[in-house]
């Protein structure tokens, strides 16, 4: 081979490389493309394959074209929020994470890309626990007043919709109760947001609740237990200061008489020591 004929060969390698860079074929997807959602905050992970290499991230739903987070856009992370693009929690949403060279900010036709699983937030989204109030409405009768978790889904005014503007009317919650001291614990339901139960008078009685959708069905956490007060009655502040007084008063009596004895003893034993002086009086 001359001179000339190596020269070209040597050129249609280095042109064969370099558009290959540029067209991502020496590029390759990443792995591992997984939803992580906890009340419909919605992000999407992976494990990047490449070096020197950047991704940018792409959702759809079967009635939408693709969509990009600027945010999303040639990063290096590897985990992109996609919530504000998925706020139609019925919707069924596909992503995909396309590999490019970061070397290079020529425009790829087709890199390579890696699909996610389908999604869908209603269904797929983990739902977070509750928390409630406790109140004793009477010996034998507690409320728990609800208070339903808030979510990343918004209304159009950019308020935050709880998890009974989601799935209502098919959200309901369990009620766990039991005597304090005991592990035999009953269990009741109720759509709420106030859930009533009925309890034996002078008994102290804890409580947990837990949210219970039946469609798509999913139970969410046990929130933390409460319990109603001592049974023992309660005295105010002004019983005590009663209290406080009486035995200030009881007190003083005490030191009183003990000065009179004191007094009439000393009296006493001069008497004693001088009759003289006593008689003579």
């Amino acid at each position: 081979m001359d001179a000339a004929n190596l020269a070209i060969t040597l050129g249609f390698v280095i042109i064969y490389c370099n558009c290959g860079l540029a067209s991502g074929t020496s590029l390759k997807p990443v792995t591992n493309v997984t939803w992580k959602s906890f009340n419909f905050r919605t992000t999407l992970q992976w494990e990047i394959t490449s070096r020197d290499s950047v991704c940018t991230v792409r959702i759809r739903d079967s009635k939408s074209d693709w969509k990009k987070k600027r945010e999303c856009t040639r990063i290096k992370t590897t985990s992109c929020d996609l919530t504000s693009l998925m706020q139609n929690v019925t919707a069924t949403y596909i992503a995909e994470v396309l590999t490019y060279s970061a070397k290079s900010a020529d425009p790829v036709e087709e890199p390579p890309f890696a699909e996610s699983a389908s999604f869908q937030p209603l269904r797929d989204t983990d739902i977070g626990r509750a928390t409630f109030k406790l109140i004793e409405k009477s010996k034998n009768e507690v409320e728990l007043i609800i208070n339903d978790p808030l979510t990343s889904a918004k209304f159009p005014n950019n308020t935050e919709k709880t998890l009974r503007d989601i799935y209502e009317p098919h959200l309901s919650y369990k009620v766990f109760y039991w005597k304090d001291g005991t592990s035999g614990k009953k269990t009741i339901s109720g759509k709420g947001p106030i859930i009533p139960v009925q309890i034996d008078e002078g008994v102290t009685y804890c409580f947990s609740i837990q949210p219970h959708i039946l469609s798509p069905y999913k139970n969410g956490p046990e929130s933390s237990t409460q319990c109603t007060r001592d049974s023992k009655p309660e005295y105010g502040i002004g019983f005590y200061a009663l209290i406080i007084i009486a035995i200030l008063v009881v007190i003083s009596i005490i030191i009183g008489v003990t000065v009179c004895l004191c007094r009439r003893r000393t009296v006493h034993s001069g008497t004693e020591t001088n009759p003289l002086k006593a008689v003579s009086a």
